[in-house]
């Protein structure tokens, strides 16, 4: 080996080698951390993600304060890209105008002029050149004390500016206006709430730091947003959401009768008008219901949501009428409850009620004890200069003289009015006319008036009680300036039933059953016995349903598309039924492989066979051609039969492999995406042949039952099932052999 080449090796050396997939897994950890923590998820200090604090902040520091001019939207998105988020304009200047929307956000930080989107039509802002904006007042409780060591910094993008890496908000604003986004592998979506509630919670919680969740409850009532609407999520229900972090509320639209109108005065939050009318006007052309002679949007500025439904005849009463409609329609919606943040120790966790105002004030408390500990010392530099003018007028003219008669007069001048090197420095500089009588007792008074400030705020910070009582205070006053009465009801009553009603034309009960080779057929009624159905030569049953006549149907196939089946299809069947592929345009050698009613409202959890997953809701699953819409990103693998999943009451899902793994975790884990490939529920090793068999939901109460060819059966009980309770991530758990005696298939049910 020549000495050039020993060089080079030992060069090589030197570097860590790592695999292909390692890198991989580097990269995409690294990538996921990246999108939570600094894009999609809010910070529990401020409720705010980082480009949206960057958006707040950039306009502070262009003056765009509630007090100044309107400037333009393109002045303030120029300043973020280029001095704090180099991204795109479009979704930047999209995060502007959501902080305007007062329809968004209880309390908008931006305040605009021009075209800023409708409730209907959030999307429909004019571009940034035609907009003007300033901040509201609103902000200033998170922009205020900015500058009084109330923050920590970190260097920008390109490490030529500093930028704050939260704001010193006065609010939990994180309960008050509320989140969403979507992070790699989790999300977000907390609802907002009434500040006069969230503050007197706070209060209650400093005072009582050991108030349980339920003493909090009788303060918070629920969900207060925007635009409105009722809460008909019963109390159970809402505790569990501030108990766990996760849920479902239901909300629905409020009406009020007028002559033989129905006039619609809220929609649910993030619903749209014009699909609502649209959704009815469907239902009346279809004939799917006969008591509405027409509808009609009078929405104008004054009343953002004004919709009339004109009654036909008198045979059905308006709480009838409504609960059909609230059934059919998005005029009632369930939303989605996920408190997930990003705390202060910077990792992003589920946290409950009392975890999220606990820490929060945590947070507060630290703030006001830096801005005292600042605003302290400035007092005292001051007091400290002001102490160096008094000694100058008690020994002004031996100070005259020293600085007239000597060549270095600095030591005399010190050691005669026993000065410090800054108290001298001030007094050199000092100009004649501040020599004047009046200027005299002027800092005479300003002396006495700041020892009393020193001596106010060193009683505050030597005592926690007393921080905690100007925090009190101080969130009082907020209350008194910003607090409003609730703008959404609660009501868990439930004084309209959200069930489909018979007012509609010529509604029946039905069975749908498809075969394993891709057949349907419809049988009346629910009363079908299953064992007796007669199927092609070949084929077997695989799936039945029972529907409504007028409910529509979602299919699912191998590849990850999906399907519509509407109600006019609905035939009962003779012999044998007919194929699918007579209602859809699939591809040869395309299977079925489950198929769920759309109009329960329900979401569903989509699973491909290599392991990765999402929640689907069923706003998502409506298809309006025949060849389907792609749901699940199955690349090289298979989709598998879909879950139906509720909510409000499936805590956690089982899923096992074709190699007798099994996993448990919390449902609240998987994402709720419209489409893609999801995130990986149970860790299958890439070389290896293995595939997800079954994968189920669970509550609370269940159990797992294995079932035999042999017709045995064996359940797995709650004990046992503790023990395949992991992270997502993990391999699983090898079933244990009890469990995998019998020879032959067997199948898995929740009971």
């Amino acid at each position: 080996m020549n000495k050039k080449q020993k060089i080079i090796n030992e060069k090589e050396s030197k570097h860590e080698v790592t695999s292909l997939g390692e890198f991989s897994e580097s990269a995409y950890l690294n990538y996921s951390m990246y999108v939570i923590l600094d894009r999609a998820l809010p910070s529990i200090t401020d409720g705010l993600k980082p480009v949206q604090r960057r958006i707040i902040y950039a306009m502070d520091q262009l003056g765009l304060t509630s007090q100044s001019k309107f400037k333009k939207s393109a002045r303030t998105i120029g300043d973020v890209l280029g001095k704090y988020h180099p991204h795109g304009d479009s979704a930047c200047y999209e995060a502007m105008v959501m902080l305007a929307q007062g329809f968004s956000y209880n309390y908008p930080l931006v305040e605009g002029q021009g075209n800023w989107g409708t409730q209907d039509d959030p999307k429909s802002f004019a571009a940034m050149r035609y907009t003007e904006s300033r901040l509201t007042k609103y902000s200033d409780l998170f922009l205020s004390d900015i500058e009084k060591n109330t923050v920590s910094w970190s260097k920008n993008f390109d490490g030529t500016l500093l930028e704050p890496k939260h704001l010193p908000s006065k609010i939990p604003n994180i309960l008050i206006n509320g989140s969403s986004g979507i992070a790699v592998g989790m999300s977000t979506d907390i609802p907002s709430h009434n500040i006069g509630e969230i503050i007197d919670a706070t209060t209650h919680l400093i005072d009582k730091p050991k108030s349980s969740i339920s003493d909090l409850l009788k303060i918070i009532k629920g969900p207060d947003f925007p635009t409105e609407g009722e809460i008909i999520s019963k109390e159970s229900d809402l505790n569990g959401i501030y108990n766990f972090g996760t849920g479902n509320i239901k909300l629905r639209a409020t009406y009020f009768v007028e002559g033989k109108n129905i006039v619609i005065k809220s929609i649910p939050y993030q619903s749209h008008t014009t699909k609502i009318i649209e959704q009815i006007q469907d239902q009346i052309a279809n004939k799917k219901i006969i008591f509405i002679d027409n509808i009609s949007d009078d929405s104008d500025q004054e009343h953002p949501v004004r919709i009339i439904i004109k009654i036909k005849g008198r045979s059905h009463s308006v709480d009838d009428i409504m609960s059909h409609l609230f059934f059919s329609t998005d005029l009632e919606k369930n939303l989605r409850v996920n408190l997930n943040i990003i705390g202060t120790d910077n990792k992003p966790s589920v946290k409950n009620i009392r975890e999220i105002l606990t820490e929060w004030v945590k947070f507060r408390l630290h703030s006001v004890k830096n801005k005292l500990q600042w605003e302290l010392d400035k007092i005292q530099e001051r007091i400290h200069i002001l102490e160096a003018y008094v000694k100058v007028y008690k020994y002004l003219d031996k100070i005259i003289k020293l600085i007239r008669t000597e060549d270095n007069p600095k030591k005399k001048i010190i050691s005669l009015c026993k000065l410090t090197e800054k108290q001298y420095e001030a007094i050199i500089n000092m100009r004649i006319r501040s020599l004047a009588k009046l200027q005299e007792e002027s800092v005479l008074n300003e002396l006495k008036k700041l020892k009393n400030e020193e001596k106010s705020i060193t009683l505050l910070l030597s005592s926690s009680n007393r921080l905690k009582t100007y925090l009190k205070k101080e969130l009082n006053e907020i209350k008194k300036d910003f607090g409003r009465s609730r703008k959404t009801s609660i009501n868990d009553q439930d004084t309209h039933k959200s069930n489909e009603i018979k007012v509609s034309v010529s509604i029946s009960d039905l069975t749908v059953i498809i075969s394993k080779n891709g057949w349907i057929k419809f049988h009346k009624g629910h009363n079908v016995d299953i064992t007796k159905l007669d199927f092609k030569t070949g084929d077997s049953y695989y799936q039945h349903l029972h529907i409504k006549s007028n409910n529509t149907l979602a299919f699912f196939d191998q590849h990850g598309m999906i399907y519509n089946m509407a109600s006019d299809n609905y035939q009962v069947s003779r012999g044998q039924g007919e194929p699918l592929s007579k209602y859809f345009k699939l591809l040869d050698g395309t299977q079925m492989i489950g198929m769920v009613n759309i109009s329960e409202k329900l979401s569903v959890l989509n699973c491909s066979s290599m392991g990765y997953g999402f929640i689907c809701v069923h706003d998502e699953m409506f298809v309006k051609n025949k060849k389907g819409k792609k749901l699940i990103n199955v690349k090289k693998s298979n989709a598998i039969k879909p879950m139906n999943v509720d909510l409000d009451n499936d805590k956690y899902y089982v899923i096992i492999t074709s190699e007798n793994y099994m996993l448990i975790e919390k449902l609240s884990e998987i994402p709720i995406m419209p489409r893609g490939k999801g995130v990986k529920l149970i860790n299958i090793p890439k070389t290896s042949d293995e595939t997800i068999v079954y994968i189920g939901v669970l509550r609370q109460d269940q159990v797992l039952e294995f079932s035999y060819t042999s017709r045995k059966s064996r359940v797995m009980d709650h004990a046992v099932l503790q023990n395949y309770i992991m992270k997502r991530t993990r391999r699983g758990k090898k079933i244990e052999k009890k469990f995998l005696l019998e020879k032959g298939k067997t199948t898995y049910n929740i009971k």
